[in-house]
């Protein structure tokens, strides 16, 4: 044990430190998890690198190490390949789909950014600090900070930007703060301070301000909608240059970014709407990078030797939501337990994605989460307890459905397999597969049920393509509490609701893992959902790629790419 980092450690804990980061500190001590989840845990409530060093010193752990960069070759432009297209526009606070987001998020930056270890990088916030409940963060802002339409980023400039990500109608944003964050809430404290009036405590509220809420790009305060893809009026280190929709987009390096010179001169983003083509084109030298591929379409790039495979392990799943509310078979829990259990899941995760993926349990907790409870028994296949439900919701013999879903990755074979399974207990299911754009159109709010008319959250069962979240947080508040933006199953239980408030105000791990667990019971017995596996997000590129990584949300993050 270090006797000065000792003495440092607790004339912190005297002089600064806040329950929060005090009951951080006795957790760690008391062995409730490891240095891994310490530096996570730390990034998430403030707490800066020197007195992790001090906390590990004081225990007799071994100081922090910090790895080198290789220095990249610059110049050139790297061609990338989106599937699929975007849905809508690119207004970065209407984002709901694949395309956009990538789209966007290569020109756009956040206040933090999530890493594929869960931790917190500062982007354009350069520290963050809660009160002592986490009702109340403070954030600093990174100075000199410039738009690529030559304005200076302030405290203006982030307060408008959550206000309308809050306040907009149109905000797909309240997936991730509704009952969180409301315009009033967002508060300039000076001209580089931020302050955050939640309307409950969010331990984890630094990630809701990062690209895991990739709604959330800052712009400039007078920004107008529909003028994304015109002028170029992000902060990122590639600025949007021209935009064609449904064709591709092209972005040049933007010389005022305040992270210094990107390697690359540009990207060049091409779009396609079938796995074949833009396999296809990787391969025939058309492209060099490809933002997301499936084991299960993509093949013939695994094991090419031309072709190099960028893996990030993380909580990206597929949701099939069943409607709760409408006078069918599926309004019986026992009916939507049925059909979870003829599912055989290790076969579905052989099949589609070779083993790159974890098997789910019909809640959104991945294993990846530190706070998910693995006590918690699997679901299995099991045609005799389906049968024997069936028989007792009054469906002894079946009955028919429609599945409707989109053309996206894995999902057709994904909805193949359930149409096989289910015909085990009698069930006819006639599959409507949608193009994305397709899928994902009409409103998402108001009449008839109260999720507008597109198919994605009114149909009565889907399959829907859910990106990576690093914290569950968006999940629970946008797809299984009542009334919830994306909650395509329209389901509601109040119990829930109130172990999601409380896992999502809980600062103590010990304390998460004991909402979660509850949750998780809830949500086998229910059934509005079944999730059955979490998979690796994966991208590939050729062989001149460098310095990449695949983001498991499935942002194209460029800035440190250069081409060999």
């Amino acid at each position: 044990m270090d006797r000065e980092a000792r003495r440092r450690l607790e004339e912190y804990r005297r002089n600064e430190a806040g329950p929060i980061e005090n009951t951080l500190i006795d957790e760690f001590a008391a062995g409730e998890f490891d240095r891994k989840e310490l530096i996570r845990r730390a990034g998430i409530f403030g707490v800066s690198a020197s007195v992790i060093g001090t906390l590990l010193g004081a225990l007799g752990e071994a100081p922090l190490a910090f790895a080198g960069t290789e220095a990249a070759k610059a110049g050139g432009r790297i061609r990338v390949g989106i599937i699929p297209p975007p849905a809508h526009g690119l207004d970065p606070y209407t984002y709901m789909d694949q395309g956009a987001l990538e789209t966007g998020g290569i020109a756009g930056e956040f206040l933090t950014r999530a890493t594929q270890s869960l931790t917190l990088l500062p982007e354009l916030a350069t520290s963050w600090k809660p009160n002592a409940d986490a009702s109340k963060w403070t954030f600093k802002l990174r100075p000199n900070v410039k738009f690529q339409n030559g304005g200076t980023m302030g405290a203006d400039d982030v307060v408008a930007t959550f206000k309308r990500l809050v306040g907009d109608p149109a905000s797909q944003a309240q997936s991730a703060f509704k009952g969180v964050l409301s315009p009033d809430g967002v508060k300039k404290v000076d001209d580089v301070t931020i302050e955050f009036d939640l309307e409950s405590p969010t331990a984890s509220f630094p990630y809701l301000t990062s690209s895991t809420t990739y709604q959330a790009i800052i712009l400039p305060a007078g920004y107008q909608p529909g003028t994304f893809e015109k002028t170029p009026q992000a902060t990122g280190a590639f600025k949007l240059t021209s935009y064609t929709a449904g064709n591709g987009a092209k972005y040049d390096r933007f010389a005022g970014w305040w992270g210094g010179t990107a390697p690359l001169d540009g990207v060049d983003v091409t779009y396609y709407s079938d796995d074949a083509a833009v396999t296809a084109a990787l391969l025939g030298g058309q492209i060099d990078l490809i933002g997301q591929i499936q084991f299960a379409t993509g093949r013939p790039l695994f094991g090419n030797p031309n072709v190099q495979i960028f893996s990030a392990h993380g909580a990206t799943h597929r949701e099939v939501p069943m409607r709760v509310d409408l006078h069918n078979p599926l309004r019986d829990h026992r009916v939507r337990q049925a059909i979870a259990l003829t599912l055989d899941r290790p076969a579905i995760i052989k099949t589609l994605f070779n083993n790159l993926s974890d098997i789910g349990n019909d809640s959104p907790f991945a294993p990846v989460y530190p706070s998910t409870d693995k006590s918690v028994p699997q679901r299995h296949k099991d045609l005799r307890k389906a049968k024997q439900l069936m028989a007792a919701a009054g469906y002894p013999h079946g009955f028919s459905i429609t599945l409707t879903t989109e053309m996206t990755g894995e999902i057709p074979q994904l909805a193949q397999i359930i149409q096989r399974s289910v015909k085990a207990i009698g069930i006819k299911m006639n599959l409507q597969i949608l193009t994305a754009t397709a899928y994902f159109a009409g409103t998402q709010t108001g009449p008839p049920s109260g999720w507008g008319n597109t198919p994605w959250l009114n149909a009565p069962m889907n399959i829907t393509d859910w990106g990576h979240r690093a914290v569950p947080n968006v999940y629970l508040v946008s797809a299984f509490e009542s009334k919830g933006v994306w909650n395509a199953a329209h389901y509601s239980n109040k119990r829930l609701d109130a172990l999601a408030k409380s896992y999502v105000g809980a600062v103590a791990l010990k304390d998460q893992r004991k909402y979660e667990k509850q949750m998780q019971l809830i949500l086998l017995n229910d059934t509005p959902v079944i999730i059955p596996y979490f998979y690796n997000y994966l991208a590939a590129g050729n062989k001149k790629v460098k310095g990449y990584q695949a983001d498991a949300l499935g942002e194209i993050y460029l800035s440190k790419t250069s081409l060999a």
